[in-house]
């Protein structure tokens, strides 16, 4: 928070992120899980928050498993936190001749075909302390993971897992955000019988959307990514998480637009009405994509107001009628 201090007075628009509430939001979903391990999914450079300061800051709060997409985003993680403490596994599996790679950075490997199976278990041939892993088994998704028949194979010739040193069986829900949806019982379903023939080993199902579907979906361990960060997978229910981002907008200009006249480019947006209209210095250029024009909202103290006209590259228009004209002036953040 403190290095925002000297942008404030300075920048038309800053992104304002709060590392200690994604902190109050893992203890939220751990306490949910009710003894359950409780990871972290941050992939995608922790959905661009930055990997770093949000790991750093779960380890203090008692994080010890971390999931990321890529070989070379293990990397960038490890580089900051402790190797004997903390585990980081690489969701994209085991790419060929990476297995040093894996090693040398203390990464474990999620193998999601009998390929990478075997080409860990040769890699591990002759250790006297053996590479961890982890398996991944599709249950539905068809994205990632073992195929049922894959999965099959291994349990009827056991041997292909000696030497594998599997520490963690999971899969992926589909259709989590939707707790209604049959899709989650015939995962649950199929997860459940294939930790009935496994063993030595735990297992994990939940993603976000798992948390909230129950505690039998929890199993060992839950991998939660955006919750983290404040999005509750269901919209249609009270959300308990913090929401971690704040992007303000400074007042560059405000002017009366008569009836009839018409705002941004293109003339696209025609005015019904006399209009107070605030141009904001905040664009496409810094992340607020073109298609949010004319269908988002700004608020300022508490007041939710339309954004109108499209989206430019450097600003955004927005009608602050119903504000009163002494409570907004120029260099306000929205």
């Amino acid at each position: 928070m403190k290095p925002l201090a000297k942008f404030r007075d300075t920048a038309n628009s800053f992104l304002e992120i709060n590392i200690d509430l994604i902190v109050d939001n893992y203890r939220l979903l751990k306490k949910e899980l009710r003894g359950a391990e409780c990871a972290a999914t941050l992939k995608a450079d922790a959905y661009g928050i930055g990997s770093a300061q949000v790991a750093k800051a779960l380890v203090k709060t008692g994080c010890r498993t971390f999931f990321v997409a890529t070989i070379d985003e293990g990397i960038e993680l490890r580089a900051h936190l402790p190797s004997g403490k903390v585990n980081i596994a690489v969701l994209g599996g085991l790419l060929a001749r990476c297995e040093y790679v894996f090693e040398e950075n203390n990464l474990i490997p999620v193998l999601n075909n009998l390929e990478q199976l075997r080409q860990w278990k040769t890699f591990n041939v002759g250790k006297d302390r053996k590479s961890p892993s982890m398996v991944h088994i599709d249950t539905g998704m068809n994205r990632l993971g073992l195929t049922s028949k894959e999965f099959e194979y291994v349990i009827d010739n056991p041997f292909e897992l000696e030497g594998v040193e599997a520490k963690l069986l999971l899969s992926h829900l589909a259709c989590a955000d939707q707790p209604g949806h049959e899709m989650n019982k015939k995962q649950l379903y199929i997860f459940m019988n294939a930790r009935n023939k496994m063993s030595n080993m735990r297992f994990s199902l939940s993603n976000s959307g798992g948390i909230f579907l129950g505690q039998t979906y929890h199993f060992d361990m839950a991998r939660p990514g955006i919750a983290l960060y404040g999005s509750h997978p269901d919209s249609t229910i009270f959300n308990p998480l913090n929401q971690v981002i704040k992007l303000y907008g400074r007042v560059l200009q405000i002017r009366d637009a008569k009836t009839g006249s018409t705002v941004g480019y293109s003339a696209s947006h025609l005015l019904k009405k006399k209009t107070l209209v605030a141009t904001v210095g905040l664009g496409y250029a810094d992340g607020y994509i073109r298609s949010l024009g004319g269908n988002s909202y700004a608020f300022f103290k508490g007041a939710k107001l339309p954004i109108i006209g499209p989206i430019s590259m450097d600003y955004i228009t927005v009608d602050i009628s119903n504000i009163k004209t002494d409570m907004i002036k120029i260099g306000d953040l929205i």
